[in-house]
């Protein structure tokens, strides 16, 4: 599915350069179908060829890569949790304070209207 994939997002960058070039619609279609279809095993082709030895060589740098961007997602979603406590808190604490005067002015408005 990524190698079906990567000729409709290289073309986004490479069509505008290339488009005047004779046959170039039909080469690209052409691609595609060598790439999708089952009987000309052209994913498995280029797949075997160059994208897996392309990722078996570079395996180690992607795993310690995501190993950074875990451990980093973790510490910015722990920060952003704390930091959403924090505004929680005070917005806790203000609603208690505003209901506790609310609260008072009723009894002194109470009291008031009994004497």
């Amino acid at each position: 599915m990524v190698l079906v994939a990567m000729p409709i997002v290289v073309e986004r960058f490479v069509d505008w350069t290339v488009s005047w070039l004779p046959m170039y619609g039909e080469a690209k279609l052409l691609l595609v179908i060598y790439l999708w279809h089952p009987s000309t095993r052209g994913a498995g082709h280029v797949y075997g060829s160059f994208l897996h030895p392309l990722v078996a060589w570079h395996e180690a740098d992607v795993d310690r890569g995501l190993l950074e961007l875990r451990a980093r997602a973790r510490d910015v979603t722990a920060s952003q949790l704390k930091a959403a406590a924090a505004i929680g808190q005070v917005w806790l604490v203000e609603a208690a304070r505003c209901v506790s005067s609310q609260l008072q002015a009723a009894r002194s408005c109470r009291e008031g209207a009994t004497h």
